[in-house]
């Protein structure tokens, strides 16, 4: 029997490579949901974005939510971990994808949305409902096991096929 010892290197090589994102679920005093259009995507999606190098998944939300909205959240709560197949047809892009998904909380009456006018060309606040009708459907699914889980306390784990979303 013969011991085979990858080099550091092509051990690191061999690694499953996956794309990370994080967005917010935030509402406003009744229920509704906060989304966002971005001016490059055709549906609706939740405040977040890719996560950047040596930052953290409650990080990035925050970032993203501040960069998107103006709105800042503190001591964000994961909802949802989502874990996305790697979507037909990228090639040698064709990676798997993490999505975390936190709670913001309600948004505070009187709090202003300013939308990152480069990225966002609209927003709104919806309900479930509408929600998931303007979301991906993996989205949408997202939603309601975030929405669940911020009344049971408990986070979610989800395993949907790829999707850009």
């Amino acid at each position: 029997m013969t011991d085979t010892w990858l080099s550091e290197q092509d051990w690191l090589a061999g690694l499953l490579r996956a794309y990370v994102g994080c967005s917010v679920l935030l509402t406003d005093r009744v229920g509704n949901v906060l989304l966002l259009k971005a001016s490059y995507r055709a549906q609706w999606q939740f405040p977040g974005g890719a996560m950047d190098p040596g930052e953290g998944p409650a990080d990035c939300a925050a970032r993203e939510l501040c960069e998107e909205t103006g709105l800042v959240a503190e001591g964000l709560r994961l909802l949802v971990v989502e874990w996305r197949d790697p979507i037909p047809g990228q090639g040698e892009h064709a990676y798997p994808a993490v999505q975390f998904m936190f709670d913001g909380g309600t948004v505070g009456a009187g709090a202003a949305v300013r939308v990152q006018v480069e990225e966002i060309a609209d927003y709104g606040y919806f309900t479930p409902a509408q929600a998931s009708a303007l979301l991906h459907p993996c989205a949408a699914r997202r939603l309601n096991r975030a929405l669940e889980a911020r009344r049971t306390g408990a986070t979610a784990l989800l395993h949907s096929a790829g999707y850009v979303g």
